[in-house]
């Protein structure tokens, strides 16, 4: 039986650990970019459907606009969960351990 949410906040928000809320915003963004595909060949679209046998999510979208927006916020919400997940770090090397000289 398949479980049906009546949109992405809901689904992504229906588990409450990082790493399923990632592969959840993720399958999003896959179904969104799938549909964008879509309307960029068909330009008539406003509704997709992300139905992985278990959940079942519609969604309505006016315009190629709107798709690309959606698109844009999920990946800025992925990347925060990634961020939470991993933590942010950077790595410092010093310039001595480069092999090649680029000033010579």
């Amino acid at each position: 039986m398949a479980v049906y949410f009546d949109s992405a906040y809901i689904y992504i928000t229906s588990v409450s650990d990082m790493k399923s809320r990632l592969a959840k915003v993720r399958q999003v963004i896959d179904a969104l970019l799938d549909l964008q595909i879509e309307a960029a060949v068909n330009d008539n679209i406003d509704e997709y459907w992300l139905d992985d046998g278990q959940t079942r999510i519609k969604m309505n979208y006016r315009s190629s606009a709107d798709i690309a927006k959606a698109i844009t916020d999920l990946e800025r919400i992925e990347q925060t969960y990634l961020n939470r997940l991993n933590g942010r770090t950077a790595r410092l090397v010093d310039g001595k351990a480069f092999t090649g000289n680029r000033n010579a």
